[in-house]
């Protein structure tokens, strides 16, 4: 489907997001009269995560006038892999804790008003938003946690991602 002004039309696709962040300076929250030993510029701890899931969708364009269009993609995720490691370094001995799970689900939705300011030029603003989850019975595994036991408990991980951009286009004919 196509017309003068808009066009529709479906995809498939694949979603890869990962992400590493690290924890610095420490708050005791169980009991505050226990001092922390860790400065404020101390990496106490760090978290690595990825998410793989098929995504299928939609995706349309439209000139809503003779220099203004807007784009959007709407997709559903209808599986997903999810794997992270959250590793405890202030601890004597360092423990970490694998996550794992699989099964949820999720959704993308992206939009774009773009202007052109010549046929090969545009500028746009545009959002999104990403959501990913896990089934209930997902696994977190702690590696020595528990005076060198491994324990596993049941978790449902999710993540959820959104922001604005501005992007700049150029046509080459």
């Amino acid at each position: 489907m196509r017309g003068a002004n808009y066009k529709p039309g479906g995809f498939i696709g694949w979603t890869y997001y990962a992400q590493n962040s690290d924890t610095m300076g420490c708050m005791q929250i169980a009991n505050p009269m226990t001092l922390c030993r860790a400065s404020a510029d101390q990496i106490i701890g760090s978290q690595d995560t990825q998410w793989n899931a098929p995504r299928v969708g939609l995706s349309a364009e439209t000139m809503l006038t003779e220099r203004c269009r807007l784009s959007t993609d709407v997709a559903y995720l209808p599986w997903t892999d999810f794997a992270g490691r959250d590793h405890h370094l202030l601890r004597p001995t360092t423990t970490f804790a694998d996550q794992r799970g699989n099964g949820g689900g999720g959704v993308q939705v992206e939009g774009v008003l773009s202007y052109f300011i010549t046929n090969n030029l545009s500028i746009g603003v545009g959002g999104r938003y990403w959501a990913m989850w896990t089934q209930k019975d997902s696994e977190s595994i702690c590696t020595g946690c528990y005076r060198g036991t491994t324990a596993t408990v049941f978790s449902k991980f999710s993540m959820e991602r959104w922001g604005t951009f501005f992007q700049a286009s150029y046509k080459v004919n």
